[in-house]
């Protein structure tokens, strides 16, 4: 929690602490800041006679938002539920003495499937009514139906326009809402395709972040909702990301099932010209760089900011989001769209690093969008602004006389820089970027001649407008605040690159001049100055005056980051526009290894050869399975190459560039789509099942458009509330008709139960259900997860019927139980025991054993049947 700053004269406000949700502590929080007034005053970001507006929004806490996952068939019928029933139920309701307002759809998101609640945190938890929507918001979240998620932050994600069959990357990805937004689009409908066409593309969505732990938590709470063949997460600092090359020919890979880290060094030895005649570099037809920022647009949530708060928080960071652009540039096909943006209102942070890259890449240019997303109210990127340090005095130009810069601030070194964008990247679209930099990281960068240790520093020539900003287009950019539309403040910018072929090649006969003649040189030269050329030839554009390479500092000595040789991209096929003129300084070099020398443990991925794998096709006759589903595209993922425990799905493009890069140099953390889970069982009942793999529930649906009818089994919505109710049921206490026979028929394993028409008890559209299903030698249970089977519930039958409530409700009656037992031995010490003490202690005991075994049997299902995934 931010501390008041010296000279801070506002009232101190309570405000509850942000790690006490529960409101038991109060903290005391200043939210005003003399120098963010007067910075953002001295920029003129908004007209005088808003400011008052503008300021107070800030220091208002920020509604409820969510938005429904657009690509789950339930979407537009959950979207209904919340009209017709929890708008008019949420409708003139008070909470101390201040009445409410219920949720309204944001106008501005297409089908208004996103929506916005305005009312306090502590009426949520207080008030009755409102404590119910906010279990239907969990229970949903958890299920994946709907992501919370901060309104400005689902802004890039929509201008980013991506269609069904796009090559697309997030460079900046975790915790993931933003890239949910993606693959939705990917997955969206194609004009003139049929419902459930097993064959629509998917596309590529590669979702990449710097910090491993925040890669897993991208995919296990955020892309599991929307399940893609073509989704891949991997694991880079966004500004060295690699070049990935994919085979002209896909006969290249046919018959192959992986590709090794001897190949690639093979490949990496091998003459250029020569593997450029084998290989494409893969460039993308939209990029986001939601780069890391300092985040003052998420003040109002992000309370500490109000007391760090500095002008250098954003020119800490200028550097890094500059690389992080250019490096998407370079990515960028010709003819693509690229959304640069922020949660920051610096333009230090936006419209300084847009102009720089737009200066060292004319190939792009801003596009206006002034009509997309009608209703949003925005305002237009700034042309002119000032440099001032965090005295609010006017910096010292580089290229100024007077510019000793000796009170200028000290640059940040590799660590705090590589700690701030970590940390910033933490809270995403739950917290967003917005956590605000640490002490130290708040200075503008390096002079080339003396570094932190030498006699001059220098501000970056990119921080101040050039004076032809307008020609540039920058007040086309978007600027958001939070007086306009209740929201948080974010910045949005929508680049493209030129499709002109001529102007492409152009501008790549200009980068490889630019690069220098070091592809020659390097093929005679020694391994460490050949890898030295390598890294001045393919670092992006350097802004003047920043040092080469920042070094993380280690107690053992000096690491250096990553080189951009690694990531370098064929001029030819990237067509970057990137200049490195730097002089190398006379130091020992490093022979560097992709990731910084970070280690990476993952397992491989490794494909199935198709049909012919024996547990393949068994797997096919088993769920009876059409010919036409890509069997070559099944993998595992472990060393052995063999289906031991899970089978994953990806689309023919993830295949190409497995197939023809290393996954240790792709940084590969998850590709593709778990479609089957071997299930394990008690030795005694192995014998039951002839096939042990079980449909996993995220990929249901990828899979379902080629399930034959051997394996579904059609039931009512009455069998479904039954299934719903029990753990397990036996076959004997089915209460539809003929359902009995039909499973003792089937073989025991998994299948699908099929629901026709099923309807919510609010909802008016009936929809068919798909649900994992496992069948035994006497008994069935549904093989899906607790939380998606309360959220179903509570959407069917307006209450949680299934056996893990039942189990909390038990274990909270054996709390109570035994909160009195408690009370009454404490009585009965001081004499006044009654008899009924050790009755109550005897319940709760029960309670507790009760509580535990509906619980165990949730966890492992029956004994033929354990838990899924």
């Amino acid at each position: 929690m931010g501390r008041p700053r010296k000279g801070n004269k506002a009232p101190r406000e309570r405000t509850l602490s942000r790690n006490n949700e529960q409101g038991g502590n109060w903290n005391v929080v200043n939210m005003t800041n003399e120098t963010f007034n007067k910075y953002y005053k001295a920029q003129g970001i908004i007209p005088e006679s808003e400011w008052d507006d503008f300021i107070n929004a800030f220091r208002q806490p920020l509604p409820t938002t969510f938005r429904l996952t657009s690509s789950r068939p339930t979407a537009h019928a959950l979207n209904q539920h919340i009209k017709d029933v929890y708008v008019p139920f949420l409708t003139g309701l008070e909470y101390e003495g201040t009445k409410l307002s219920p949720p309204k759809p944001l106008q501005w998101y297409p089908d208004q499937l996103a929506w916005q609640l305005p009312v306090p945190k502590s009426a949520l938890r207080k008030n009755e009514n409102m404590r119910k929507f906010q279990h239907f918001l969990v229970y949903e979240t958890d299920a994946g139906n709907l992501s919370r998620q901060e309104a400005v932050s689902m802004i890039p994600p929509l201008l980013l326009d991506v269609q069904p069959g796009h090559t697309a990357l997030d460079m900046c990805a975790a915790p993931g809402s933003k890239s949910v937004q993606i693959l939705e689009a990917l997955h969206g409908h194609i004009e003139g395709a049929q419902e459930g066409d097993a064959k629509v593309p998917q596309g590529l969505l590669i979702a990449n972040d710097s910090d491993a732990k925040r890669c897993h938590l991208l995919v296990h709470q955020s892309l599991h909702r929307v399940p893609g063949t073509g989704m891949m997460v991997t694991n880079h600092d966004a500004s060295q990301l690699p070049s990935l090359r994919l085979a002209k020919d896909s006969k290249t890979w046919e018959g192959k099932l992986k590709f090794t880290q001897d190949e690639e060094n093979r490949l990496s030895k091998r003459d250029k010209a020569k593997v450029a005649e084998e290989y494409d570099s893969l460039l993308f037809d939209r990029i986001l760089t939601d780069v890391p920022c300092s985040g003052d647009g998420t003040i109002r949530k992000n309370l500490g900011i109000w007391g760090d708060w500095t002008p250098g928080n954003g020119i800490g960071l200028h550097s890094l989001q500059l690389r992080i652009l250019l490096r998407a540039i370079q990515l960028l096909k010709p003819g693509g769209r690229l959304v640069y943006s922020t949660c920051s209102m610096s333009p230090m942070e936006n419209e300084a690093v847009v102009s720089a890259a737009l200066h060292q890449c004319p190939e792009m240019s801003i596009l206006a969008v002034p009509d997309e997303l009608p209703g949003l109210i925005r305002r237009p990127g700034m042309t002119s602004w000032q440099v001032l340090d965090n005295n609010l005095n006017p910096a010292p130009h580089p290229d100024a006389p007077e510019a000793t810069a000796e009170d200028a601030p000290e640059p940040p070194s590799a660590e705090e820089v590589i700690a701030v964008e970590q940390d910033n990247d933490k809270g995403r679209e739950g917290q967003h970027k917005g956590k605000h930099p640490r002490k130290g990281s708040n200075r503008p960068n390096d002079d080339a001649k003396g570094g932190r240790g030498g006699a001059r520093k220098s501000w970056s020539k990119t921080l101040w407008p050039v004076g032809d900003e307008k020609e540039l287009g920058l007040e086309h950019c978007l600027r958001l605040y939070p007086h306009l539309q209740d929201t948080g403040a974010f910045f949005v910018c929508v680049l493209v690159k030129k499709a002109d072929e001529e102007v492409s090649a152009s501008t790549t006969t200009t980068a490889t001049e630019n690069a220098g003649a070091a592809t020659e040189e390097e093929q005679v030269a020694p391994p460490a100055a050949a890898a030295e050329k390598r890294e001045r030839a393919s670092s992006p554009s350097r802004p003047e005056g920043e040092p080469e390479a920042k070094k993380v500092k280690q107690q053992d000595g000096e690491v250096a980051v990553a080189p951009a040789s690694e990531m370098q991209v064929d001029a030819a096929s990237a067509s970057a526009s990137v200049s490195a003129a730097s002089t190398p300084k006379p130091e020992a070099k490093k022979e560097h290894t992709l990731g910084a020398g970070r280690p990476f443990n993952e397992e491989p991925y490794i494909y199935l050869p198709g049909l012919e794998d024996e547990q393949v096709q068994l797997i096919k006759d088993f769920f009876d399975i059409s010919d036409d589903f890509p069997f070559n595209e099944l993998l595992v993922r472990n060393a052995t190459g063999v289906p031991l425990r899970s089978i994953y799905l990806t689309s023919h493009l993830t295949r190409g560039l497995l197939l023809s890069n290393a996954y240790t140099r792709m940084r590969l953390i998850s590709c593709g789509v778990k479609l089957f889970t071997r299930q394990e069982s008690s030795k005694e009942q192995a014998s039951i099942y002839r096939c042990k793999w079980r449909l996993n529930s995220e990929g249901l649906e990828v899979v379902k458009p080629f399930l034959g009818e051997k394996r579904i089994v059609t039931v009512n919505e009455a069998t479904l509330r039954q299934c719903m109710e029990e753990v397990s049921v036996k076959f004997e206490d089915l209460k539809e008709e003929g359902l009995e026979a039909r499973l003792r028929a089937m073989e025991p394993g998994s299948a699908v139960l099929r629901v026709e028409n099923a309807k919510g008890k609010d909802l008016q559209i009936r929809e068919d259900m798909h649900l994992a299903f496992w069948i035994s030698k006497s008994s069935c249970n549904l093989m899906v997860e607790k939380v998606d089977k309360s959220a179903l519930s509570l959407r069917l039958y307006d209450e949680d019927v299934t056996p893990h409530s039942k189990a909390k409700q038990a274990e909270a009656a054996a709390a109570k139980a035994t909160k009195a037992a408690t009370s009454s031995a404490a009585d009965a010490a001081s004499g006044s025991a009654t008899p009924a003490a050790s009755a109550t202690e005897t319940e709760a005991e029960a309670a507790k054993v009760e509580a535990t075994e509906l619980a165990e049997k949730e966890e492992t299902g029956v004994a033929e049947a354990s838990k899924p995934e």
